[in-house]
């Protein structure tokens, strides 16, 4: 036999007490202590199989590795962490600007959100008018080479308008290409328009026997020609005038929002706090009257407003501070506006003319 252990000592001692209690004899061989209770050497690997391998003949309930949709990971309370869930990501933008950087540390930060803000709408704006564009032409159903087509007579057109008899010719070319292709489709010939329809003393002339028809159809190209040509000018001309007309109003109206807001500083300590309010609530008024009349609809709604008295600056403190966690997010904080004009300019700026 193995040499006795301490455990073996214990073992043997309590069954000594027990003994009265309880007459299962004590093994006396290494046979029967296999056939009946465990031997020491069985009881140290008792454990061991209990969480180690499973005895023949039995079964143990594992632990799955994955949940019933594949999950890997659980939650502190034991549930299976749903896959692909994953922690909010951080807003480089919008989440608040630490409270412990520097001053020009925080300025600069803004300054580069404020960039990165403008740079976002101005490439959002160039994609809609993108899309604006292509859609367009996609719901014509034209072709790229019709589309293509297209494009390469009106630049034809426009030169030629512009003097150059060539380009012009050839869009002539184009476009009697395209009229002949619609009157097969339609099977029906060319119908050519009269030159004389639109000048009475010509037709007398021809029906008087006083110029031939050939010569009178001349001088109506050439009076129809003008004509055309006329109205072609008078159009660029109206158009230039009301874009002028337009960026002069447009001029006139920041220049009086600038001096009205000159005289509001110098006359009401809470002019800043109600500009604050002002702006963002005029934006959508601007955008739908003319600009010679927000200098007036300012002022209407600066009287109708109301506002307490503003809180004193405490000495030392900026004023353009980082916000803190939970307030309004930073990336909508900037500089401070240095005037009614500046405060205005995202409303202005999208408004027709206002670029």
């Amino acid at each position: 036999m193995a040499e006795e252990t301490v455990l073996d000592a214990v073992n043997a001692a309590l069954e000594d007490e027990l003994a009265p209690e309880s007459e299962t004899p004590e093994p006396e061989t290494e046979e029967e202590v296999v056939e009946g209770e465990p031997s020491e050497e069985e009881g140290d690997t008792e454990g061991e199989e209990a969480e180690g391998d499973e005895p023949e003949g039995e079964e143990t309930e594992e632990e799955p590795a994955k949940g019933p949709n594949g999950e890997k990971e659980r939650n502190p309370d034991g549930t299976w962490k749903a896959k692909g869930a994953e922690p909010p990501k951080k807003d480089p933008i919008n989440d608040p600007i630490p409270e412990n950087l520097k001053k020009d540390t925080s300025e600069r930060i803004r300054s580069l959100i404020d960039t990165a803000k403008t740079v976002t709408a101005e490439r959002d704006q160039f994609k809609t008018d993108f899309d604006y564009l292509v859609n367009g032409v996609q719901a014509t159903g034209a072709t790229p080479q019709q589309y293509g087509e297209t494009l390469s007579w009106l630049a034809l057109f426009n030169a030629g308008i512009k003097g150059d008899g060539a380009q012009l010719e050839k869009a002539y070319e184009l476009i009697e290409t395209v009229a002949e292709r619609c009157a097969l489709l339609l099977g029906k010939d060319r119908n050519v328009q009269d030159q004389l329809a639109a000048h009475a003393d010509l037709q007398q002339a021809v029906q008087k026997g006083q110029i031939t028809p050939e010569y009178a159809k001349e001088i109506a190209r050439t009076r129809n020609g003008q004509q055309f040509r006329q109205q072609l000018s008078t159009t660029a001309q109206a158009e230039q005038e009301q874009q002028t007309a337009a960026a002069t109003e447009l001029a006139t109206a920041r220049s009086g929002l600038s001096q009205l807001e000159q005289t509001l500083i110098g006359t009401d300590p809470s002019y800043l706090a109600k500009k604050a309010i002002l702006v963002p609530a005029l934006k959508p008024v601007f955008a739908s009257i003319p600009p010679s009349q927000w200098v007036q609809k300012f002022t209407e709604a600066y009287r109708n407003i109301k506002v307490g008295a503003p809180a004193a600056q405490p000495k030392g403190v900026p004023a353009n501070q980082p916000l803190r966690a939970g307030k309004q997010p930073a990336g909508g904080q900037s500089r401070a506006p240095t005037s009614m004009l500046d405060a205005l300019n995202g409303a202005l700026n999208n408004m027709p003319g206002g670029k």
